[in-house]
């Protein structure tokens, strides 16, 4: 699907796209992708993104969310997907990888930007495009996940009100420091992540 053939099209494959998922994921995983699409809608409009691309990666985030560590660690190396020892210990961390080659194997879809998007989701990229930022913080700041975690209204104020870079800066830093003081493993994509953050909305602020 590409994004750049109006938005009518856009919109009949966001809705087919729901279809599909609708039929394997069951309604509470619906119900937070359709949050997640909403989030995702209000940043990309509000920083004059494609809002159709933007859309069609957070319906599509959590496609086997609803799988579980067996299945995850099955998926992985049935599609080829090299599993660190930090994944093996935690196999939801696969969930971005294996529902990214799941939407293209059996979902027809081929837009990169969304496959990257969906494969990195958890810990984010560096080489993110602004869209796939807007799905991002929209997964980790919806309604029912700020609801549990007061900090997330920030994140999402800042998504807003600073832009999506620093938002995700703020979010990335916040699982770090909860990880530290938990005392779990921490993915080192997502430090690399915060590294590159740090240095873009650091050169940005001077």
């Amino acid at each position: 699907m590409a994004f750049t053939e109006g938005a009518e099209l856009a919109q009949k494959a966001e809705r087919e796209l729901r279809d599909r998922l609708a039929e394997v994921c069951p309604p509470k995983l619906m119900a937070h992708m359709d949050r997640v699409v909403e989030v995702a809608d209000e940043l990309a409009r509000r920083w004059d993104l494609d809002v159709a691309l933007a859309r069609y990666m957070a319906q599509a985030h959590d496609v086997v969310r609803h799988l579980d560590d067996d299945e995850w660690l099955a998926r992985a190396e049935a599609y080829g997907i090299a599993v660190s020892d930090i994944e093996r210990d935690a196999p939801v961390l696969l969930h971005g990888p294996v529902g990214a080659e799941e939407l293209r194997r059996n979902f027809g879809v081929t837009d990169a930007r969304v496959l990257d998007a969906v494969w990195w989701h958890t810990p984010g990229h560096p080489d993110y495009p602004p869209e796939a930022w807007a799905m991002f913080i929209a997964d980790k700041v919806e309604p029912r996940k700020a609801k549990r975690w007061k900090a997330l209204k920030k994140v999402h104020r800042i998504a807003l009100e600073e832009g999506l870079e620093a938002a995700a800066l703020r979010y990335v830093e916040l699982r770090i420091k909860e990880g530290l003081r938990e005392g779990y493993l921490i993915q080192p994509s997502m430090l690399t992540t915060r590294n590159a953050l740090l240095d873009r909305v650091s050169r940005s602020d001077s």
